[in-house]
């Protein structure tokens, strides 16, 4: 399917709905999710942190309540890599970091192509270095959000429109609500252990990697790291709300990413298709660090979806 996105400018704010539950994207903050609500034992409950007017007012994705990871997901050590003999320097994009985290698609606006009722269809084109990118590959991406009554899909494709090969990454970045005693259940074989920068040192089990099978008191493991072997499910309980998540995704989703601060009202967990700094790390083999390229002309499409569950 071709990504052609009109020349319409988005709007601040889209919104569709399925049943009790309602989305809202802001296009202008990195093509977002803002909210994810519904309700849940007659009570209305945000599945995802919402996002607050001043980080709406802001443009800040980081305020978001979920936004895309594309072409990479997480940190590239120093911003540096070569790709097929070339050569690639990204700039520090984040200020607590002097490493590239995250892509760029995140701190773009991206515009809208189709809205239905329950159905949101957004795109962004990445020019690269013909537009004066630090990115040199140049792409089109898609997110297309669908609502039903049972829960939220989300797919993104990506395109490859240059000339050669491209290395790509693809992931999405949700913000969950926190409590004392939320946990996570998933079944992963490993961590990637980290250095204070939060790069990837070695990879090994932990008794993190043990709990998260019978669920994870995140109160219990203040983590930044990634986790492999994923086999793409994840429940997240909260039982003080007597309320439950399920997030699932498809192949090459095959990395999890916990964040949990201690002292946020939120914590992170991100279905991904690359570790940190995967470009740098790819004779570790593909199961290990993930990622993937993408010829010229080629298209990808990942998915993965958040579906209310019984607690």
């Amino acid at each position: 399917m071709p990504i052609s996105p009109t020349a319409q400018r988005s709007p601040d704010v889209v919104t569709i709905s399925a049943g009790s539950l309602t989305l809202d994207v802001a296009p202008q903050v990195g093509g977002s999710i803002a909210r994810f609500a519904g309700v849940s034992g007659g009570r209305p409950i945000d599945w995802l942190r919402p996002a607050t007017p001043e980080a709406l007012a802001a443009r800040d994705p980081l305020g978001m309540a979920s936004f895309p990871l594309i072409p990479y997901c997480n940190r590239i050590r120093d911003g540096r890599f070569t790709f097929e003999g070339r050569e690639v320097v990204l700039p520090a994009n984040y200020h607590a970091s002097r490493h590239a985290i995250h892509g760029d698609a995140w701190q773009r606006p991206w515009t809208v192509v189709e809205h239905g009722p329950a159905m949101l269809t957004l795109a962004f084109v990445h020019e690269g270095e013909r537009d004066g990118d630090a990115w040199p590959f140049p792409y089109v991406a898609r997110q297309v959000f669908e609502l039903t009554p049972e829960g939220l899909t989300v797919r993104m494709a990506v395109a490859n429109t240059g000339r050669t090969a491209m290395p790509l990454g693809l992931g999405h970045h949700p913000y969950l609500p926190r409590t004392p005693e939320t946990t996570i259940t998933a079944s992963v074989d490993a961590i990637w252990a980290t250095d204070a920068e939060v790069m990837p040192t070695t990879l090994k089990r932990t008794p993190e990697t043990e709990r998260m099978a019978t669920g994870l008191r995140i109160a219990d493991a203040e983590m930044d790291n990634n986790f492999v072997g994923w086999d793409r499910t994840a429940v997240v309980r909260w039982p003080e709300r007597n309320a439950a998540l399920r997030l699932s995704a498809d192949a090459p989703l095959d990395f999890l990413v916990a964040y949990t601060p201690a002292h946020e009202d939120f914590f992170c967990l991100e279905p991904v298709g690359n570790c940190t700094d995967w470009p740098n790390l790819t004779h570790l083999g593909t199961a290990q660090v993930g990622g993937m390229v993408l010829a010229p002309g080629e298209t990808t499409e990942v998915r993965f979806r958040l579906e209310p569950a019984s607690p």
